[in-house]
């Protein structure tokens, strides 16, 4: 199978920017090569407006009418579907001031619990987002891009300290101690939050570029599984200016390792796309590429409230039905974690159930407490010493 990438929203390192909230990634996916196949039909199409490229953003909704019927005829031929994959910008920005001052493998006050249990970190997540300010959210965002290791780590305790000052606007005494107190010890322990990366392709990791990337690959790889079908190759708009990092992260995901790991009452498998080829296309080379612009173009303009002409309306409508929606946003995510763990969080807890939740509570807390003084007397962050879960755990996540 083949799969042809166009993407839209990049403002770079400019991250809060106003005008344009979310970054999208948008795939054509197809059983043969598309490029090679449908290459005469969609240039004929082109040619109808003087032959350049095909670009929904030039052609707008009148010229898209047009031909939205001739390609909804081409993507039924090739049996096309569709992946899209939304980064809300500001929901990026809460996951990374959460990982970076809430991980329990460097801060030691962090209540395991909290942080490696899916469904905790995420509604604990969601409360810390509500503390950040416009002017912590750039200085966060400027400390996390900064290339100076001594800037970041003198960044760290202000941060916190604006942080901390919101805390009583949590809405739970829980929240507030938990925060407070994971808040105070980085603060104190600046050395222990890991943020400085050295290499520009690294902190590219952190740009919405790259987690719709990896959501992209993991929609690819669930076709590939659907079909039984290996990804031969994808192809990727040439516009990005992320294009050595995009390598890179496929390189790593189609090399990784296909055992699974088991963590948290979670099972993780990191190989995505194995054995594929990554190549990056201007788009006048290849209209695979072509096709997914316009596709996306109505998705943006969708997302955007716009008014739709009946065509556009049923090409966008067709995609969607023949396709799959990565939503990393607050919306999606509540909407994901309602789905999976709603009935559980609202449901009844027996008393022998919520007996062994309060030891698992009581073993990390004891866990938890150790882990701060043990780092005041040698020095060892939490991820570098030899972890065991207590027992009460082992059988709370079974």
């Amino acid at each position: 199978m083949f799969a042809f990438v166009d993407e839209t929203g990049n403002t770079g390192g400019n991250l809060l920017d106003a005008s344009q909230p979310d970054f999208f990634t948008a795939a054509l996916v197809t059983k043969s090569d598309f490029d090679l196949v449908y290459v005469s039909e969609i240039r004929r199409l082109a040619q109808r407006f003087g032959g350049e490229p095909l670009h929904g953003k030039d052609l707008g909704f009148h010229r898209v009418e047009e031909i939205a019927g001739d390609l909804i005829k081409v993507f039924k031929k090739s049996e096309a579907r569709f992946f899209v994959s939304r980064v809300e910008k500001r929901y990026l920005l809460a996951t990374k001031i959460f990982d970076t001052f809430f991980d329990s493998g460097e801060n030691a006050a962090m209540p395991w619990h909290l942080y490696n249990v899916r469904p905790l970190r995420l509604m604990l997540a969601f409360k810390v987002a509500s503390l950040v300010k416009e002017d912590v959210a750039r200085r966060f965002w400027a400390m996390l891009l900064d290339r100076n290791d001594a800037k970041v780590k003198a960044e760290i305790p202000e941060i916190c300290q604006s942080l901390i000052d919101c805390v009583d606007e949590l809405p739970d005494q829980r929240s507030r101690d938990v925060v407070r107190e994971a808040l105070a010890w980085a603060k104190v322990h600046p050395e222990t939050i890991h943020t400085h990366l050295a290499s520009r392709e690294a902190r590219n990791g952190h740009m919405p570029n790259m987690v719709a990337f990896g959501n992209l690959l993991e929609g690819l790889e669930g076709y590939s599984k659907k079909w039984d079908r290996r990804v031969r190759r994808i192809t990727h708009d040439r516009q990005s200016e992320f294009a050595k990092t995009l390598a890179i992260w496929h390189e790593m995901y189609s090399t990784a390792s296909p055992d699974p790991i088991h963590w948290a009452g979670e099972t993780h498998v990191f190989q995505k796309v194995v054995g594929s080829e990554f190549e990056v296309r201007s788009d006048s080379d290849s209209v695979g590429i072509q096709a997914i612009d316009v596709v996306l173009w109505l998705y943006l303009q969708l997302t955007r409230k716009a008014a739709f002409p009946p065509n556009c309306a049923r090409l966008l409508n067709h995609a969607l039905r023949r396709g799959l929606l990565s939503d990393f946003s607050f919306a999606g995510v509540h909407e994901q974690l309602e789905k999976q763990f709603g009935d559980i969080m609202r449901g009844p807890l027996s008393v022998e159930r919520e007996d062994e939740a309060r030891k698992m509570i009581e073993a990390m807390e004891t866990r938890r407490t150790e882990s701060m003084q043990q780092y005041e007397r040698d020095g060892v962050v939490p991820h570098m010493r030899r972890f065991e879960l207590p027992d009460e755990t082992k059988t709370s996540l079974a």
